[in-house]
């Protein structure tokens, strides 16, 4: 355990990518809640809010094979940037549908 902190303290890039995913995660997490919540409010049902996870956790498990290999195999930067413009689109029509 000491050999982590140490590296979170020496260490300013890793520090810095660390600090951004905890803020990422909790926001993540916020979100799940506030979502689950809103559900709960408007339909009252078990079914909605197991399904707000299923729609949030099967893409996971689905893509992640796929993700791995495309990994593996092509530049990670121009996936990055590739997944990045395709969540900004599915996002950009988020705000079409509301």
């Amino acid at each position: 355990m000491q050999e982590y902190i140490s590296l979170l303290r020496n260490n300013a890039n890793y520090r810095n990518l660390w600090l951004g995913n905890v803020v990422s995660q909790l926001g993540d997490w916020f979100n799940l809640i506030a979502a689950a919540e809103l559900i709960t409010e408007m339909s009252n049902s078990g079914v909605a809010i197991s399904y707000l996870f299923l729609a949030r956790f099967l893409p996971l498990f689905m893509f992640s094979p796929l993700a791995g290999v495309l990994a593996d195999r092509y530049n990670r930067r121009h996936l990055m940037v590739i997944s990045d413009v395709l969540r900004a689109v599915i996002v950009l029509g988020f705000l079409i549908v509301g």
